[in-house]
């Protein structure tokens, strides 16, 4: 005798729909994983995004930047150069300094003339042993000491400009180069205008209220000072004039204005 297991309609479509749950549910945590996965990838993580780079340029605090010397090229515009007058006024410049450490002018004296000669790998050691530092390889930029002070050095003291002439030529002007002034600089304009307040000094026309004393010391000699009255409105190249004067100092001898 057989026996038959029979269901109601309802029956199997309830187990028809708990059946493709229970199929359809391990697919839940794989798409969560998977838009987790997304998320991460599109957010950036930590060591993404920090990045710590090393560059050469981060010295420390106890050393200064420092580059390889280099010659400096120039050209006069306001005087023309020879070779006698360029060795005296490098001679004078390096003997008249007051400033600075004495063996830090030396060295560079040193290394100057050893770069005219194109000897730049001994002027560079000659720098390094003075523990000087050129910022951009340019000496006439500015050097440092160890203790950080600053050296100055005109171009017409680094290097020959190259407009540099081979004759000799007079040598009663004043440097213009750098900060210093000229007999012959000024224009017809202005030598009119010295020409007529001088004949108003002598004529004593200048209201003294415009007037200024002015007290230079000449380094051929050992004393006294000199003193000039000039005019408030009168320029160095005419307080020179007038100090070339007074001190009988020859026309062809060579006089620098240093402040």
């Amino acid at each position: 005798m057989g026996c038959c297991l029979s269901t109601s309609r309802d029956n199997r479509s309830a187990y028809a729909t708990q059946a493709a749950t229970e199929e359809r549910r391990p697919e839940a945590p794989s798409r969560g994983a998977s838009s987790t996965a997304a998320a991460a990838a599109a957010i950036p993580s930590n060591s993404a995004r920090v990045v710590i780079r090393s560059s050469p340029d981060h010295l420390p605090l106890n050393e200064n930047f420092n580059a390889p010397i280099r010659r400096h090229v120039w050209y006069s515009k306001r005087r023309l150069w020879n070779r006698a007058q360029l060795d005296q006024e490098r001679k004078e410049f390096f003997e008249t300094r007051v400033t600075g450490k004495p063996e830090i002018w030396a060295a560079l004296s040193a290394a100057i003339s050893l770069m005219q000669t194109g000897d730049l790998t001994t002027a560079q050691s000659i720098i390094d042993a003075a523990g000087v530092t050129v910022p951009t390889g340019d000496l006439c930029q500015g050097v440092y000491d160890e203790q950080g002070v600053l050296y100055r050095l005109p171009q017409c003291i680094v290097s020959d400009p190259e407009n540099l002439v081979k004759s000799n030529l007079g040598e009663d002007d004043f440097d213009t180069d750098d900060g210093k002034l000229s007999l012959d600089e000024e224009s017809g304009d202005e030598l009119i205008a010295d020409d007529a307040e001088r004949r108003r000094d002598e004529k004593g026309k200048v209201s003294e209220r415009d007037l200024i004393r002015v007290k230079a010391r000449l380094s051929d000699r050992g004393g006294p000072d000199m003193v000039v009255t000039v005019g408030k409105t009168q320029n160095v190249a005419y307080i020179a004039r007038k100090l070339q004067q007074e001190a009988e100092v020859c026309q062809t001898r060579h006089m620098s204005y240093i402040s």
